[in-house]
Order: structure tokens, then sequence, then C-alpha cells
């Protein structure tokens, strides 16, 4: 994702306030017009003001708008690209099928917290693919937006089969990544998540694909989920 050089909400703010005054002072620059204009027409004494310059208070303020207009439409398209393109690493893996003649897989899951890598996790898996689940809250837009990133949590490790048949027959192999399955906040938010005017969705999610011998997999969490990719 691209990175830019400057806090889109920062210059949200701050164009926001320029565009303010910068209409505040065109709205003040028409009544004073319109006051001078009445004052005129009833032969009331004004400073007298060249038409030069009420054109150059004018042009001035309406370019003051224009430039305010242009950095808060910037900023915001900035911020909405990298809001709902965001991609937050949250683990490593590296998955490499066993020579012996099994459908076995040897798998080392390194969480990332914060950019941090952790200590890594060790897993010996029975099947044709390595899968990762968890839990996914996702925001409304709009918090999105503003920032608030994907809720996640990571909470099983398992193999999978490609064939169901496979899947039915052979005794499953799944690993808890959490010591604690039975989360009631995240039972609640499963139960009753869709009630929030803030929570667009609560759910669960597994991203799975084939070990390898030379790929190291990288686990994102988005806007809608985990994603996995080739580092």
């Amino acid at each position: 994702m691209l990175n830019f050089p400057f806090k889109t909400t920062l210059a949200i703010l701050l164009a926001a306030v320029s565009l303010s005054l910068a209409v505040l002072t065109l709205f003040f620059l028409l009544i004073n017009r319109i006051r001078r204009i009445i004052r005129r027409v009833r032969f009331q004494h004004i400073r007298y003001i060249t038409i030069a310059e009420h054109i150059f208070r004018f042009t001035l303020t309406f370019l003051w708008i224009a430039v305010s207009a242009a950095i808060l439409f910037l900023a915001a398209f900035v911020q909405s690209y990298q809001s709902f393109t965001k991609q937050e690493l949250v683990a490593e893996v590296r998955c490499v099928p066993l020579a012996d003649g099994t459908d076995s897989m040897f798998m080392e899951l390194t969480p990332v917290v914060d950019g941090k890598q952790q200590s890594p996790r060790e897993f010996l898996l029975k099947g044709d693919q390595w899968a990762l689940e968890g839990d996914i809250l996702k925001w409304d837009d709009w918090l999105n937006f503003a920032g608030l990133h994907t809720m996640y949590k990571l909470t099983r490790i398992r193999g999978r089969y490609v064939d169901y048949q496979d899947e039915v027959s052979h005794r499953p192999s799944v690993y808890s990544l959490v010591e604690h399955e039975s989360d009631p906040r995240w039972r609640w938010l499963y139960k009753y998540g869709h009630r929030l005017r803030f929570v667009d969705a609560v759910y669960g999610n597994t991203v799975y694909t084939y070990p390898s011998e030379k790929n190291v997999y990288e686990i994102y969490v988005t806007t809608s989920g985990f994603m996995v990719k080739v580092k």
C-alpha cells in the first residue's frame, strides 16, 4: 500500500477550517458590499473603494476557497484510499510437506502484533492444505474512513483435505491459538453485534492454501477479513 508523506486527518481538519473561514470571508464581503450599496442609495457618506479593489478582494477570496476545497477533497480521497485498502500484517507462516510419504505438514506460525514479530509456534498437520481461522469484526464504512481498522482474533490452525471424503474419513488435526476459545466478548458480538449501529458485520473467517518448500506466507487482515499472500 502507498505511504503518503502527510497525515491526512490533520490535512482534512485544517482544510475544512480554512474553507469555512474563506466562505465566511466571502459572506462578509457580500454583506459589506450590499450595505455600501444601500448607504450610497441613501446618499450617506462612505469611504470610496475602487472597482479594482473590490475585484481583487473577491478574486483573492474565491482563490482561497478553491485552494482550500481542493486540498480538502484531495486529503479526503487519500484518506479513503488508505482506509479501504489497508492491509495489516498479523502473522507469517512457513509450512512444508514432510517427505515421509504421508499427508503430513510441518508448520511454523509467527504472530505479528503492532508490526512486531512474536514467538513462533510449531505444528504438525495432516491434510493437503493448512488453514488459519479467526474472528472478524467489520466496522461501518464511515468508521473505516475515520481510521478505525477491522478487529480480529486468530483462533485455530488446522489441516485441510481438498476432497471432502478424505476430510470425513481422516482424523482432523486442529490446534487452538487462544487459551480460552469461549471468549464471552466475541460470543456476545456474534449474537448482538449486528444490532450495533457502528458495526457492519461479525463473522468467522478462514484462509487456506497448499504447503510449499520455498514460499513464506503472510497473513493480512483487510477491511473484509483475512488474506494470505506469498512473501
